[in-house]
C-alpha cells in the first residue's frame, strides 16, 4: 500500500502543494520505535520490566527542498519546537488520513544530507532525527462500507514524566 506523508514544523515551511497541506514538508519515509527493557525476574509490582520505555527519535527522510537550510540550522542551534506533526495518508483520490503523529518538546537531533549520482533517478535527500519529550499517535479508522471516517484511537506517552498523558 502506498502512502503520502507530510511534516509540519512551525517556522520551517516546505514546498508541498497538496490541498490542505500547502507549505508542509513532504516525506519519503519515516521510522519510529519504542521498546521496554525486560528482565528475567519480576519487579515488586509484578511485572518483568524496568518501568521506563525507550523511545527512538522519529526519523524522517525527505527530498531536498526550501526547508533544508532551516532544518540544518535548527539542528545546529538546538532550537526547541513546541509541537511537530506528521500526517500520513493512503494514496489515492480522495486522500484518507489514517495516522497522525504529534510530538511535543522537539529538537532536531540529527541532520544528514545524502546524494547518490550513480542512480539515474536519484535526487539528494535528507535524513532528519526528531527527539521529543511527548508523543501521541492517533489512528483514524475507516469504514469498509462507506470509506468515511469511523472514529479515532489515540495512544500517548510522556517520556519526561514516564507516563501516559492526555
Amino acid at each position: 500500500m502506498s502512502f503520502e506523508a507530510y511534516l509540519q514544523i512551525e517556522g520551517i515551511p516546505g514546498e508541498t502543494l497538496s490541498e490542505g497541506y500547502e507549505n508542509w514538508i513532504e516525506l519519503q519515509d519515516f521510522d519510529l520505535s519504542a521498546s521496554q527493557t525486560a528482565s528475567a525476574t519480576a519487579t515488586s509490582a509484578g511485572g518483568a520490566t524496568s518501568g521506563r520505555a525507550y523511545l527512538s527519535d522519529l526519523l524522517v527522510r525527505k527530498p531536498v527542498d526550501n526547508a533544508t537550510p532551516k532544518l540544518h540550522e535548527a539542528c545546529c542551534s538546538g532550537k526547541l519546537f513546541k509541537q511537530v506533526s506528521v500526517n500520513i495518508f493512503r494514496a489515492g483520490d480522495p486522500k484518507v488520513k489514517y495516522l497522525e503523529i504529534v510530538l511535543e518538546e522537539v529538537i532536531i537531533s540529527s541532520f544528514a544530507l545524502t546524494g547518490n549520482g550513480d542512480q539515474s533517478n536519484a535526487f539528494p535527500s535528507e535524513l532528519i532525527a526528531l527527539n521529543y519529550g511527548r508523543i501521541k499517535l492517533i489512528y483514524s479508522k475507516q469504514s469498509r462500507k462507506t470509506g468515511q471516517s469511523a472514529g479515532q484511537i489515540a495512544g500517548s506517552w510522556d517520556a519526561i514524566s514516564n507516563k501516559i498523558y492526555a
